[in-house]
């Protein structure tokens, strides 16, 4: 909270004269509003909420002109001024696109400062996208479009620039089975996005089976306060295609190599577990023999270990060899007799940290293709050891797939059935270890809690708006027709106290 400031426009302090207190309980702001009379944009008049401490924040429609609104203010003293500059009601006009300070003077050019916070549309960033033809954007290839953001209050904004987009996903991309689309983008250039360090290629997530639309922003501030090196931030968002409304998405950071991200230089590796009909044509990957015959446990598994980076890595090259046979003696070494050594067992392959924390944060969101399925990413660097992550893919966790039963439920466990995991946990160090570090989450079971409400209320406005355009609130879904509620609310209630019945047994039970 900013301190009040003192506004003194012209004074001398003698070297020995005492400062004497200067009484500003004459000089308040007692309202703002922006009357539609002023303003051709607006369809009513505004009044702004006060916090009764310095700030006058609301809402302006979608379309209303920021750059050129016309205030009218109530207030207690000689005059109004926004950056030096008098104010008249009903005639200066601001740019309120950005957060505003306006200070209230008396005579002698004292005064008070209030800040005006004016929330655009629903109150979140906006991506504006123009494509040619946004039904012919393909999955597998980019095409070019211009982008712009609207950085809201706390973010800058983006100038129209021209870009790349493809879509991704999976079952996120059924042809027309899902309306609301997830996409990547791609700037020429590195690009800084809402406050998160600059990077060519991001990603706008649907969020369209997580009726929520929480799992995966959760996920990722889970993942920030756990033992990676690297974890993917996003930031919420509408969206709009042609000026055409698409709903609310989470511009998220592309997991991959990058000096702001997944730092593990040229010589790095970053490989993703993922099924053999899901790669592309150009997808370089191996299929560890080991692995592959600890899961067929799971009778629909084919898990390949997809080599995300290098990017430009081929078959049969010397890196391609190096990472295959990294991996294959690491399993040769968990999966045999001595695997428990601390000189020559699996402790001298992998970084523990990771295995755990990546372990707990998916075992508590129960998420439903992390036993081995897909979205399981680790990385690993020559002359080091194998890192679990970047956490990944948590929209269809937490509850929300009841095509598989075991993972549907708060109770049981589910990660554990990962081949790597299971064996690690037949390991007394490892599993004392794993108990010990889940005391950690568990004591911020609170602040999960406060998060899920954190998020709730940002999205609040957008979530209306999105659930006028998809209508799937209350309809069951592929993913999930079994918890399945009529408003967002119950969503986010759902959500809530699955995590906490999820979270105490664990306690008792792990």
């Amino acid at each position: 909270m900013r301190k009040v400031s003192f506004i003194f426009l012209s004074f001398l302090i003698l070297s020995c004269q005492k400062e004497e207190e200067i009484d500003l309980s004459n000089i308040n702001l007692l309202s703002v509003s922006f009357q539609r009379a002023s303003n051709p944009s607006l369809n009513s008049n505004i009044k702004l909420d006060f916090d009764n401490e310095e700030t006058f924040s609301g809402f302006v429609p979608y379309g209303t002109s920021l750059n050129s609104l016309i205030a009218t203010y109530e207030f207690e003293g000689s005059s109004v001024q926004i950056d030096g500059e008098e104010q008249t009601n009903s005639v200066s006009s601001n740019d309120f696109g950005k957060e505003r300070v306006v200070s209230i003077l008396d005579e002698g050019g004292n005064g008070k400062d209030y800040l005006i916070r004016l929330h655009y549309h629903t109150g979140l960033p906006i991506v504006f996208l123009d494509i040619f033809d946004p039904e012919s954007v393909p999955r597998e290839e980019y095409i070019t479009a211009e982008i712009s953001v609207y950085g809201g209050l706390d973010f800058p904004d983006i100038e129209n620039t021209s870009i790349e987009i493809r879509g991704r996903g999976n079952s996120t991309w059924w042809g027309g089975q899902v309306e609301k689309k997830p996409y990547q983008i791609k700037f020429s250039d590195k690009q800084e996005v809402l406050g998160m360090a600059d990077d060519r290629r991001w990603v706008l997530l649907a969020e369209h089976y997580d009726r929520s639309m929480i799992r995966n922003k959760l996920s990722f501030e889970m993942a920030q306060m756990s033992n990676f090196d690297y974890s993917p931030q996003g930031e919420y968002v509408e969206v709009f295609i042609n000026d055409q409304p698409q709903g609310t998405y989470v511009l998220a950071q592309k997991v991959e190599e990058s000096k702001n991200r997944l730092d593990i230089g040229d010589s790095g590796y970053l490989i993703e577990m993922d099924q053999r009909h899901r790669v592309y044509d150009d997808d370089v990957y191996f299929e560890p023999p080991i692995f592959r015959q600890r899961a067929q446990k799971f009778s629909w598994l084919d898990t390949i270990f997809n080599i995300k980076e290098p990017a430009d890595i081929q078959y049969n090259s010397e890196g391609y060899t190096e990472i295959e046979n990294f991996v294959n003696e690491f399993e040769e070494v968990l999966f045999g007799n001595n695997f428990k050594d601390p000189e020559n067992g699996y402790l001298s392959y992998i970084d523990v940290d990771s295995f755990i924390d990546w372990y707990l944060i998916n075992e508590i969101g129960k998420s439903v293709d992390a036993y081995g399925y897909a979205s399981v990413f680790f990385n690993y660097v020559p002359g080091e050891k194998i890192k679990m992550g970047p956490i990944w893919d948590f929209d269809l966790s937490f509850g929300n797939a009841d095509y598989s039963p075991q993972a549907f439920y708060p109770t049981g466990n589910w990660i554990n059935e990962h081949p790597w995991i299971e064996r690690l946990l037949e390991d007394d160090y490892f599993k004392q270890k794993v108990i010990e570090r889940y005391t950690y989450y568990y004591d911020k079971r609170n602040d999960f809690m406060a998060l899920i409400d954190q998020f709730s209320d940002q999205i609040n406005r957008s979530q209306i708006l999105n659930y006028e355009l998809y209508q799937n609130l209350g309809e069951g879904m592929w993913n999930n027709s079994s918890a399945i509620f009529q408003t967002h609310s119950e969503e986010v209630e759902y959500l809530k106290s699955w995590l906490y019945e999820r979270i105490n047994w664990m306690k008792g039970n792990l």
